[in-house]
């Protein structure tokens, strides 16, 4: 049995109440108007019985509202419109929603909110997580995720970004999108609420255009007082089902590695750093950031030990970013490798040289490097690297470099 909440025309809400009877389900709100509906909501207490499962509404502007829309994903709350005609279901896919039609009848709605009815065919290969994570500092992992992110698309793979930084989410203001409701929050109270699907991806994901085709795009958290939105065990289960979503997901975590159950009492309590830690439990990739200066070299020389405890699983590539005479001396890239290898026994994948010019302008613009400073010597460095993480690429299709072309939300341009 689920519990529904509705919020329809009278005749339609009867007509609900008896059908989700007849199947074995029970109403448990019925609310006049979508603003009512999100009062009542609201209102409800998370632990109050019978609980809510699933929000029925008819998708019309009386009924559904992005308000609705927003309280339904605060709250890891399944939301499923009717669509009747024409109207109806330019609205809900306006809203992002999944429609169904009356006519189908209510055998429609359970194969809607059935676990994994959108899930792929046991053929298909599950996707690959990929952690771009770096010790403290500023190496660089939030332009190094975006960068890596579009390169892969433009090898023709289907991929999420995700901002998993639980300290200082950066992804959506690099990339000049608007997050009032940010995405990755978003999916894990989905998945706290056993309702987070691939659909529900595509709905709550923010689809970003770049030369390659379309990178979607899960925002983090604006106040990193939400952190415990984002803990282990539900970042876990996004990472799990972003799997069945894409091809490649980069995840963009913070540095702390800490585990602060050890110096707490109460071993139930949520975790600061959880996020990054689940993260790199999932990767089967981490890619390690790490500045081109002695200070970040020493950094990452200690942290990388502890990294290996946390992720022995993944293949760690670590790449040092901003590499430039200026910070170490002459032939820097030669002496970077010949201090990890002394010091760390570790060969970086990649040196990329220091490029102010061209990560101002991906900033500049609120785009990845490949769409403003294609010919760049650091872009070309990430291209290099987004190869050997995609060693089998795909021909990018006329859709994706189409979809490339499609305008964005942007909060640059809502300024204007």
């Amino acid at each position: 049995m689920i519990g529904i909440a509705v919020s329809a025309p009278l005749e339609r809400e009867d007509a609900i109440v008896r059908e989700a009877a007849r199947h074995g389900h029970r109403v448990v709100i019925r609310a006049a108007t979508a603003t009512d509906l999100v009062e009542r909501v609201a209102a409800r207490s998370p632990e109050a019985e019978p609980r809510i499962d699933l929000v029925l509404v008819v998708a019309d502007a009386r009924h559904a509202s992005r308000q609705l829309v927003d309280a339904c994903d605060e709250r890891g709350l399944r939301l499923v419109a009717f669509a009747d005609d024409e109207g109806e279901r330019v609205r809900a896919a306006t809203l992002g929603l999944d429609a169904v039609s009356w006519s189908d009848g209510f055998g429609a709605i359970e194969a809607a909110i059935a676990p994994g009815a959108a899930d792929p065919g046991p053929d298909r290969p599950r996707g690959r997580v990929i952690a771009v994570w770096g010790p403290s500092g500023a190496p660089g992992r939030t332009t190094a995720a975006i960068a890596l992110a579009a390169e892969l698309a433009l090898l023709g793979r289907r991929v999420a970004l995700v901002d998993a930084d639980t300290t200082s989410a950066a992804v959506a203001p690099s990339l000049g999108l608007l997050d009032e409701s940010p995405g990755f929050a978003a999916a894990a109270r989905l998945a706290r609420a056993g309702s987070l699907t691939v659909d529900e991806l595509d709905r709550i994901a923010q689809a970003v255009p770049t030369m390659g085709g379309v990178v979607q795009v899960l925002t983090g958290i604006g106040r990193a007082s939400r952190w415990p939105e984002l803990g282990g065990e539900r970042v876990a289960e996004v990472l799990a089902r972003c799997r069945d979503w894409v091809d490649a997901t980069v995840v963009d975590v913070a540095a702390s590695l800490e585990r602060d159950e050890e110096i707490s009492s109460d071993l139930f309590a949520p975790r600061r750093h959880a996020a990054t830690i689940a993260t790199l439990e999932a990767a089967d990739d981490v890619v390690v950031m790490a500045g081109g200066d002695p200070v970040a070299v020493a950094r990452l020389v200690r942290a990388l030990p502890e990294l290996r405890e946390v992720a022995p699983q993944a293949r760690v590539r670590v790449v040092v970013n901003k590499v430039r005479p200026g910070a170490i001396g002459v032939a820097p890239e030669r002496a970077v490798h010949e201090t990890l290898r002394r010091l760390a026994q570790v060969t970086p994948e990649a040196c990329w040289p220091f490029d102010g010019r061209a990560a101002d302008a991906a900033l500049l613009e609120g785009r990845p490097l490949v769409d403003v400073a294609g010919r760049s010597r650091l872009r070309r460095r990430v291209q290099e690297l987004a190869a050997t993480l995609s060693p089998q690429p795909v021909p990018v299709s006329r859709a994706s470099l189409r979809a490339a072309e499609r305008p964005r939300r942007s909060w640059r341009a809502a300024l204007r």
